[in-house]
């Protein structure tokens, strides 16, 4: 399961006697695989389509969505794809800490 996107990684040594790295990162998305399978009735290549396709999605712009749709985001642009409900918290989570959080819950 990928929490982050790392887009660079730069190791200093030696700095004032220490060692260190710098990870330029970007949050990402951890999906529900169970929960978004079943969206499909159990059809693999819709699922991962599916979350390929909230992969390509601007980060803020889908959390902005989310925000705006009341949790829920409507996905019909996938071609020869049923359109489907997609749920924060249920299919999908913005951060690693609500998926845990989630499961602790449950």
């Amino acid at each position: 399961m990928c929490m982050l996107v790392i887009l660079c990684e730069e190791s200093y040594h030696g700095v004032s006697k220490f060692d260190f790295v710098i990870r330029l990162a970007r949050p990402t998305l951890v999906f529900n695989t169970n929960a978004i399978l079943a969206l499909y009735s159990g059809n693999t290549r819709f699922a991962q389509d599916l979350q390929t396709y909230l992969f390509s999605r601007d980060y803020y712009n889908l959390k902005s969505e989310f925000q705006l749709g009341n949790s829920k985001v409507r996905v019909d642009c996938i071609e020869n794809q049923p359109a489907v409900d997609v749920v924060l918290g249920n299919h999908v989570y913005l951060t690693v800490g609500d998926y845990y959080l989630s499961e602790k819950t449950e």
